[in-house]
């Protein structure tokens, strides 16, 4: 917690001081009364059962207010996180490729869901896929239902675009906030679009880390049975721009990986998901505080005419 104007506690003194004053020590009668003990009983049995209850009330609602004036920040339930994260998904045809099973897609979607399983649950997680251009499938959200139907629906494109896919994340990341990750997945180097390490600046302008996964076997090539194989055998089955990825996320502060199988690559998005920072969105509890302080001592005051009537 921290305080919008701390010099508002010095009311503290003031409590202190009426506390001493109320409960001073009274001077004891110097001539004993006959009946001392009897009307000691009988002002005991006034008082109920809590006498002290009416006081603490009135003075916990002063001191409550007191912390109001303060001006107190407090992370208030509900509200959210003020980063988001962005998993930002190449789609293209040669994600089809099996040597991840049962296809590098659907690896990066289980990863995916991973994350989200893991991930903190006040923290806001956006989806972008990017092939030959690039699409918000999901902005940031902490749905997790509606995430995991969207991460379903990915289809397949052409080409790779891989700067269009982190200004598509960090369009997502400006519009909840400005501050967030992106998480990027491909299998491929940049073929159209704009220039990633361009992508890359802005985002390190921006504060926003990026953490570049590549996927795939290196060596690997697919046999006729292959999906991919149905859309032509393209230069090499593992073309991970390995150099690019590394300059991305060391540009913006991340991380690069390199993935050859689905259990690598969820065990990875699992601990993505408790490397992405959570900042917990603070608000000023003036009045909510002040509202309680002021029922608790007026509560207290009441209490303490309905004990005491006379």
């Amino acid at each position: 917690m921290s305080l919008l104007a701390p010099e508002a506690l010095s009311l503290l003194l003031l409590l202190a001081f009426l506390l001493l004053g109320l409960y001073r020590r009274r001077p004891k009668a110097r001539l004993p009364h006959p009946l001392a003990s009897l009307l000691q009983e009988a002002a005991k049995e006034a008082r109920g059962p809590l006498p002290w209850l009416p006081t603490g009330l009135f003075f916990l609602g002063l001191l409550l207010l007191a912390l109001a004036a303060a001006r107190p920040l407090l992370p208030l339930p509900g509200r959210g996180s003020e980063n988001v994260a962005v998993l930002a998904v190449d789609v293209s045809r040669s994600m089809m490729a099996s040597d991840l099973k049962p296809s590098r897609l659907e690896a990066a979607k289980q990863a995916a869901r991973a994350f989200l399983e893991e991930a903190p649950r006040g923290l806001r997680v956006g989806l972008v896929a990017f092939s030959g251009t690039a699409q918000t499938v999901h902005p940031p959200t902490t749905d997790r239902k509606r995430l995991l139907e969207s991460l379903a629906s990915l289809e397949f494109g052409r080409s790779t675009a891989i700067g269009e896919g982190i200004l598509e994340a960090l369009r997502q990341i400006r519009e909840a906030g400005g501050k967030g990750d992106i998480l990027l997945l491909t299998d491929g180097r940049n073929r159209t679009g704009a220039d990633p390490l361009e992508a890359a600046g802005e985002a390190a302008r921006m504060g926003v880390r990026v953490f570049a996964v590549g996927v795939g076997v290196p060596g690997w090539t697919p046999g006729p049975e292959d999906p991919v194989s149905a859309f032509g055998f393209f230069a090499g089955a593992y073309e991970v721009d390995e150099e690019l990825l590394w300059s991305l996320a060391e540009f913006t502060g991340g991380r690069y990986f390199l993935v050859e199988s689905e259990k690598e690559l969820s065990a990875l998005y699992r601990q993505l998901a408790r490397t992405v920072r959570l900042e917990v969105r603070r608000e000023e509890a003036t009045g909510f505080l002040g509202l309680l302080g002021g029922v608790l001592a007026l509560g207290g005051v009441a209490l303490r005419r309905y004990l005491s009537p006379a």
